[in-house]
């Protein structure tokens, strides 16, 4: 299960990084980018989780 969150991590890296080359840079507006910006931050929140649930399991595993 490890390997399987490493990977969806490195995925969801891949996508903010081509969310962040779809960004509208001359205008910064929500109106213009939120699909952007919602996508770079459930990504975000996705790589926190994954951290979180491996290092839960990490724990677990050392009892």
């Amino acid at each position: 299960m490890k390997k399987f969150r490493i990977g969806l991590i490195f995925f969801a890296i891949v996508i903010i990084i081509g969310q962040l080359t779809v960004v509208n840079y001359s205008d910064l507006r929500w109106s213009e980018n939120a699909g952007s910006y919602l996508g770079i931050i459930s990504m975000i929140f996705i790589i926190i989780s994954l951290i979180l649930s491996n290092k839960h399991d990490m724990k677990n595993q050392n009892k």
